[in-house]
């Protein structure tokens, strides 16, 4: 089980696909994580290795070494992640109005018919409760 991070801001443009491919991966290396995210973008493997020191300095990351190579393992969970980015852009977008935020994204024209029949099931859900 991971233990809970507490996140100081959110991760950059550069190190979220790093993360995401290490959340996907689970324990890997480097090489693990530059495979994963050429899927999208092609990264040398020094940009990739330089970017997962940042987030092991961040504390975002831990390695350990293994045979000939580092592992790197996650620090917190995506859910955790996304739960912490969420409340950081309540509290400094919307001044700490978690209402405001999910009423712009509701009234946000992308969504559709079963975007918002799926928010309704949450919140008849939560409702009941």
């Amino acid at each position: 089980m991971k233990r809970k991070t507490k996140i100081d801001k959110p991760l950059t443009e550069a190190e979220l696909p790093l993360m995401s491919a290490v959340w996907t991966l689970g324990p890997c290396t480097v090489k693990d994580v530059q495979t994963e995210v050429a899927k999208e973008k092609e990264l040398a493997y020094t940009s990739v290795a330089t970017i997962m020191k940042i987030l092991e300095t961040k504390g975002y990351l831990k390695s350990f070494k293994t045979d000939k190579a580092h592992t790197y393992e996650a620090l917190i969970t995506k859910d955790d992640y996304e739960a912490q980015s969420l409340g950081h852009l309540a509290d400094n977008l919307f001044e700490g109005d978690h209402s405001m935020m999910v009423m712009r994204l509701l009234n946000d024209s992308h969504l559709s018919k079963k975007d918002l029949e799926a928010i309704r099931t949450v919140l008849n859900s939560r409702l009941s409760t």
